[in-house]
């Protein structure tokens, strides 16, 4: 029993460990931190796809509707549309230019882009991109946060209140069939 606990224990670690190095060859940065933030952008994005658009517009002084094509078109995610933005801005080029480029050279990863653009592993460029994307990440969660926090004082207020209009009272008790 304990030999068969050890075990499953062991295999769960190993699915795990594994797991993670598939994520990192996927994302592809070199650095474990950075693929692990890049992965936390892509879960928390799909919440809010608009908030994190305008957050990076916002951060690297891009406009919004250059990050969205960018993105459409290269069909990137959102960890690689925050690295494209932010090497986008750190090179002084388009967003499009640097997800087109990727998009070539995808099997080498950001990591072989962001050296190829001058941007050293351990460089002050480089701990900003892994800044920037603990700082996005920082970001989105405290946006989902403030959302559920107004959900609920909406959902309070209306509780106290009662609904909004009169026509979203009404109807609880229509159609009962009985008459007054």
């Amino acid at each position: 029993m304990k030999k068969t606990l050890i075990t499953a224990t062991f295999l769960a670690f190993l699915g795990l460990h594994f797991q993670s190095g598939a994520f990192a060859l996927q994302t592809g940065t070199g650095d474990w931190n950075l693929d692990y933030q890049l992965g936390k952008i892509n879960e928390r994005a799909k919440a809010d796809p608009d908030g994190f658009i305008q957050h990076l517009s916002q951060n690297y002084g891009i406009p919004q509707e250059e990050i969205r094509q960018a993105r459409e078109k290269h069909g990137l995610s959102y960890g690689d549309t925050y690295m494209a933005t932010a090497l986008a801005r750190n090179n002084h080029r388009r967003v499009g230019d640097v997800a087109a480029e990727y998009e070539q050279n995808q099997g080498k990863g950001w990591g072989v882009m962001a050296m190829n653009m001058g941007i050293k592993p351990g460089s002050p460029e480089f701990k900003e991109l892994k800044a920037g994307a603990r700082g996005t990440v920082d970001h989105m969660k405290t946006m989902a946060k403030d959302k559920k926090k107004q959900q609920k004082q909406e959902m309070g207020k209306e509780r106290e209140h009662g609904p909004k209009n009169k026509d979203e009272g009404q109807g609880k008790n229509q159609g009962n069939g009985k008459k007054k």
